[in-house]
């Protein structure tokens, strides 16, 4: 298998030079289980994104007056910068960072650690997977030293520890970039240039070991086996065998156009709540022989209030009650809104729920009697 710092050295030129000497110590790599081409794609997938290409080991605040309200303005941060205080802070990195993680946001500074005057600039991200405020960075041994988070030393070790702690190796060996994602991110920010990189990567890293598309070097899922499952029951003729291959994408892709939901090949919540709705929608009486209707015959999307445009706004609710919920300091009422927005959220997701589970579930639909 290629070395990590020949991937980077190629793909990369300009990668700083302190992460191209971390990333040759190859036991150190070793050590968090990245043994596999799968794993190491992956791995060098999601710090390319965030260390902009492998050049950043420190998070960059010189941002335009327009990049500051796009980045941390009102409804994108919970430091809510409307565009006239953007133009003073532009240019002015220790003030935005302060602004952003610090005193100047109370929520986020709790949130971060961040306790004293200067520790939203002195903790902001570094290293390879951008490590952000005291409390982080406490942590990996850095809170008297926090620049040393820059070096070779340490610029990757916080995040081959994390890589190793939190599940991520096995996330890799099922191929399941988007729970990467969520796993590294938490949420899935630049989701698309995160598979781009992945593909780019895993073309260089497959070449040596004659391996084949990624999908199929991966390790059988069972959620992908179950959802399969509930594929073929839908009448879609693919394979069960837990990847996440091509003909399962576009199985879901057909689900999607024929079902209302947006056709992005992703089996997220809605989708998945979805298929469980039309499986049970489709379920024969008691009695009855079971005859699944081919992908081409599915129905339409329904109009009105079907069970997913219920269970999507229901999500969309919690979703900005969420967002709202960062800008509860301005106000007692924006707090009360938020509260508000998910009790709603929750109580029209219960309802589509218990119509699609619970009722069917505790009062089954009997068969006609014969004549």
């Amino acid at each position: 298998m290629r070395t990590a710092v020949s991937i980077v050295r190629e793909v990369a030129p300009g990668a700083a030079p302190a992460l191209v000497t971390a990333l040759s110590r190859a036991s150190e790599l070793k050590a968090a289980g990245l043994t596999t081409p799968l794993r190491l794609a992956h791995f060098l997938a999601q710090i390319a994104v965030e260390t902009q290409n492998f050049s950043q080991l420190r998070e960059s605040g010189r941002y335009t007056a327009k990049r500051i309200v796009e980045v941390f303005g009102v409804g994108k941060h919970s430091a809510a910068i409307p565009q006239a205080e953007a133009a003073k802070l532009a240019g002015n990195e220790y003030a935005l960072f302060e602004r952003v993680y610090g005193v100047g946001n109370a929520k986020k500074a709790k949130t971060l650690g961040n306790v004293y005057p200067g520790d939203g600039y002195k903790f902001r991200g570094g290293g390879a997977m951008h490590t952000t405020g005291r409390r982080a960075y406490a942590a990996i041994g850095l809170e008297a030293n926090p620049d040393l988070i820059v070096t070779a030393e340490h610029c990757l070790r916080a995040a081959l520890a994390y890589w190793a702690e939190n599940g991520c190796n096995h996330l890799a060996d099922i191929n399941d970039a988007r729970s990467l994602t969520k796993r590294i991110n938490g949420g899935y920010n630049a989701y698309d240039r995160r598979v781009s990189w992945f593909n780019r990567l895993w073309e260089l890293l497959r070449a040596d070991e004659d391996a084949p598309e990624s999908w199929a070097a991966a390790q059988a899922s069972p959620h992908t086996r179950l959802l399969q499952e509930r594929l073929v029951q839908l009448g879609y003729d693919i394979k069960i065998d837990g990847r996440y291959g091509p003909k399962t994408t576009a199985a879901i892709v057909a689900f999607q156009k024929a079902n209302g939901v947006k056709a992005d090949g992703i089996a997220g919540d809605v989708t998945l709540a979805a298929i469980e709705a039309r499986i049970n929608e489709t379920a024969p009486a008691i009695g009855s022989p079971a005859v699944p209707e081919p992908p081409s015959a599915a129905k339409p999307a329904a109009t009105g209030l079907s069970v997913v445009a219920v269970a999507e706004g229901g999500q969309k609710l919690v979703d900005q009650a969420g967002l709202l919920k960062e800008y509860s300091s301005l106000s007692d009422w924006v707090g009360y809104g938020a509260m508000f927005l998910t009790a709603i959220g929750v109580t029209i997701v219960a309802v589509g729920v218990i119509r699609t589970y619970v009722i069917p579930a505790l009062w089954p639909a009997t068969a006609p009697v014969p004549a």
